[in-house]
């Protein structure tokens, strides 16, 4: 079985690979973004970024990564604040964790030189999920 895991993108343009739970996501949510209430954006079928449903009213500041994934993604609308990018949600509902592979695709795509914590096996091609190849 693989690992799943979520990248946290902040403001600053700094992010880290943290391990996604089976059970107690909305508490990982909170605390990595360090709010209250999250607000799920999602980006393609198997892709979800999670943000701070507060973040304009309380101040936050514009992130580059998570606009950059939005307007990749069709969207227009600026977010604030710490963003979690995670897989979408499985058969039963449940927000699945990303792959090394869409780890390292993502974090290829914002420009972002970070390591992948951990083992990784064979990589095979990185895809962004959801994206369109033609």
């Amino acid at each position: 079985m693989s690992r799943s895991l979520a990248l946290v993108l902040r403001p600053d343009r700094t992010a880290t690979v943290i391990p996604w739970p089976t059970m107690g996501t909305l508490a990982t949510l909170h605390t990595a973004i360090t709010c209250r209430n999250v607000e799920l954006v999602t980006l393609s079928p198997d892709l979800s970024m999670w943000v701070d449903e507060e973040g304009v009213p309380n101040g936050a500041d514009v992130n580059p990564s998570a606009n950059l994934l939005a307007l990749v993604a069709g969207f227009m609308q600026p977010y604030f604040g710490t963003a979690v990018i995670t897989g979408g949600p499985d058969a039963n509902g449940d927000t699945t964790g990303l792959t090394d592979d869409n780890v390292a695709a993502l974090l290829e795509l914002l420009g972002i030189d970070i390591p992948i914590p951990g083992p990784r096996t064979e990589p095979a091609p990185a895809t962004i999920p959801g994206q369109r190849t033609k």
